[in-house]
């Protein structure tokens, strides 16, 4: 198998990242398209050793387009061993999450609730910002997508399942998933987000 690759990357007909890491590129109008090497490395330990990983950090909020910001090094989490690592000019770290609620998770559905939790720590934007392109993203994103992100957010922090609870509620989802979600929140509790312009009923979640 390894020979195979090396001779197909050699033909170029795939691209070597690392030993043992390689991709197809697509072509697009710029040339070939190269893929995050977080996301790659994600995919193939997932693959290798299965368990549930996923790349995050700055590019959960680059892939949903909150900031164009280009990662200084890249993120993946999961049931894995810290470590960092260095894959030619990309600087790629590894941190131990334990992800159970999240089986059968996107790595899209990923991206989503790992912006909201580091809704303070968005580079090169605001929490509100970040939230008004997730309500635009999850507005056309169907049903299916929006009540399985909500099923996903009950085993998150209360502040995301607030958060996304007040999302679906922007868009008009309408089900039972919303209603669990708020009964599952301590109504003494509130969630300092700064996020109300974006979203005109927060304090029906106590976001303030």
């Amino acid at each position: 198998m390894a020979q195979a690759l090396s001779r197909l990357a050699k033909e170029g007909f795939i691209r070597r990242i690392r030993r043992g890491l390689y991709y197809y590129p697509k072509m697009t109008a710029m040339g070939p398209s190269k893929p995050s090497t977080a996301l790659l490395l994600a995919k193939t330990i997932r693959r290798s050793k299965g368990g549930t990983i996923f790349a995050g950090g700055t590019a959960s909020f680059q892939n949903l387009g909150i900031t164009t910001q280009v990662p200084a090094q890249y993120t993946i989490l999961g049931n894995l061993a810290p470590r960092t690592i260095q894959i030619g000019e990309v600087t790629v770290r590894i941190r131990q999450r334990s992800f159970g609620h999240l089986k059968g998770a996107s790595q899209e559905d990923f991206w989503v609730l790992d912006s909201i939790r580091n809704l303070k720590h968005v580079p090169d934007s605001t929490p509100t910002n970040a939230v008004a392109k997730i309500v635009a993203n999850l507005r056309t994103s169907g049903r299916s997508v929006q009540r399985r992100l909500l099923q996903f957010a009950r085993g998150e922090p209360p502040r995301v399942r607030a958060v996304l609870g007040a999302i679906a509620e922007r868009i008009g989802y309408r089900g039972p998933e919303t209603e669990m979600l708020k009964k599952s929140l301590n109504p003494l509790t509130k969630y300092h987000l700064d996020v109300a312009s974006a979203l005109p009923n927060a304090s029906a979640w106590n976001i303030v």
